[in-house]
């Protein structure tokens, strides 16, 4: 709850601390994505490949589904896979039924890949929240989202 005798600017310092968090987690991250030679949104569409594998579609997913998935704009989302299916990560087909519709699938390849980057950015957040309390931390957080989302 807010103490209405809480000076405004200490919210702002919360704000900045906030912004300046996701900033050093995203380099952070970059820093290591950097290493597989992917972008964020690069990680972000293998990463949504991946998970639908685990959910039995056999990692098949309509490109516009990916898109809305990762809340990564349709047209970025089609350069981004382009150029993951440069790289071989990927395989794209227009789809049997419909086929108007574009079906994304990982390659062995392509699950490797993510694999070993995941790997690395789970040591990351293991290294990173080891003395954090998770439970109150996401409290928090999912209260910040809730009023943002309002």
């Amino acid at each position: 709850m807010r103490n209405l005798t809480t000076p405004k600017w200490q919210f702002s310092k919360v704000d900045n601390l906030m912004w300046k968090v996701t900033k050093l987690l995203t380099k952070k991250k970059k820093m290591i994505l950097d290493e597989f030679e992917l972008t964020c949104s690069q990680y972000d569409i293998l990463a949504a490949l991946y998970q639908s594998s685990l959910h039995g579609d056999n990692g098949e997913v309509i490109q516009i589904n990916l898109s809305e998935k990762t809340q990564i704009d349709p047209m970025t989302t089609s350069t981004i896979l382009r150029n993951l299916q440069k790289k071989r990560l990927i395989k794209r087909e227009r789809g049997l039924i419909n086929t108007r519709t574009v079906e994304v699938e990982l390659t062995p390849e392509g699950k490797e890949l993510y694999d070993k980057a995941q790997h690395k950015i789970e040591k990351m957040r293991s290294d990173l929240y080891q003395s954090v309390d998770e439970k109150q931390f996401t409290s928090i957080l999912l209260i910040l989202t809730d009023r943002l989302i309002k």
